[in-house]
């Protein structure tokens, strides 16, 4: 998957970059007009930008438009850890509660901890890839 970045600050062969992702606000019924909608949620960053540390493989400098890539697989993967895995977990929270106690309150209830839980666990994950080296790679300087 390739974007475009403005570099922001670098520190050896690592950059600070930003992405400009209009795709973001695509399909969304406030169309961008959310008012900082997504901040609140966490989802996205505000105004259809987001932050990411990159390996600069070029030797860019900050104010550099460059285009950066990262690999899709990758990205589809976190894409199911967010979304995919809590919904799961959910789902298996009840079914094995249910199965034990046949109380809906108790089941319901479980799920909710198994939703919380997962995040959590998210969290972690999110904690311990953010030391290792960033997986998106700065492939190119765009000219202006």
């Amino acid at each position: 998957m390739r974007q475009r970045a403005v570099v922001l600050k670098t520190e050896g062969k690592i950059a600070e970059i930003e992405v400009s992702r209009a795709s973001m606000c695509e399909g969304c019924e406030k169309n961008g007009g959310c008012g900082g909608h997504c901040d609140i949620t966490g989802l996205v960053s505000s105004g259809g930008k987001m932050k990411a540390k990159a390996y600069n493989t070029i030797g860019a400098q900050p104010g550099d438009r460059v285009e950066v890539e990262t690999d899709s697989r990758r990205v589809l993967g976190y894409a199911a850890l967010v979304f995919l895995v809590p919904i799961v977990v959910c789902a298996l929270f009840y079914t094995a509660v249910f199965a034990l106690t046949e109380s809906s309150g108790w089941s319901v209830l479980s799920a909710a901890l198994g939703f919380a839980l997962t995040f959590c666990g998210i969290a972690l994950f999110d904690r311990k890839i953010a030391k290792r080296t960033p997986e998106i790679v700065i492939v190119s300087r765009l000219k202006d």
